[in-house]
């Protein structure tokens, strides 16, 4: 497609749900990442919990 060719509508609409994978993808990685913080968190609390009883 030259420069100034206008996209398909068959193009335009494979770059948009390019673009929606890719903000899902996005969205769930830093979704993951927040759900590894908190469970090192509660790993950190346990463990410092375990240790003052012993």
């Amino acid at each position: 497609m030259a420069a100034d060719e206008k996209p398909t509508e068959a193009e335009a609409e494979r770059v948009a749900e390019l673009h929606r994978q890719a903000a899902a993808d996005y969205a769930g990685r830093h979704a993951r990442e927040a759900e590894a913080r908190t469970a090192a968190a509660y790993a950190r609390a346990r463990g410092n919990a375990a240790a003052a009883t012993r």
